[in-house]
């Protein structure tokens, strides 16, 4: 239990090979718990953080983009999700995350720009 984490952010185990004969465990203490690499609190949160801030850039770029016919945007999104996957090392699981927030924010701003519009007198001319 990660309080303030999602529960469908992805929490996985770094995989780590410790050099030697015998089998090692690659761990982390924090405060009287041990936890597998990746999966401490902190660990998590900074991972969590991470994500957010990259799913509210990548709307940002959508929107300076005017990716506006859905094509377009499946497209830019498909493409993007391979991209932090292959080049910035983010994991399939975080980068699907990352992918479903970004679906979640831009419905959202298009709601929120929706709301706007029809409050707005003059666009109901």
């Amino acid at each position: 239990n990660y309080p303030g984490i999602p529960e469908d952010f992805p929490i996985e185990a770094l995989p780590f090979a410790l050099p030697g004969v015998q089998p090692k465990l690659s761990v982390v203490k924090q405060g009287e718990r041990f936890y597998a690499t990746g999966t401490s609190p902190q660990e998590v949160q900074e991972d969590y953080e991470s994500m957010l801030d990259l799913a509210n850039q990548v709307v940002a770029y959508v929107h300076q983009k005017d990716l506006s016919t859905k094509k377009a945007l499946d497209d830019f999104l498909n493409q993007e999700s391979m991209v932090m996957q292959m080049h910035y090392g983010i994991r399939p699981r975080h980068a699907e995350w990352v992918m479903k927030q970004v679906h979640i924010l831009l419905k959202n701003s298009c709601h929120a720009a929706g709301a706007d519009s029809s409050n707005n007198p003059s666009s109901q001319e």
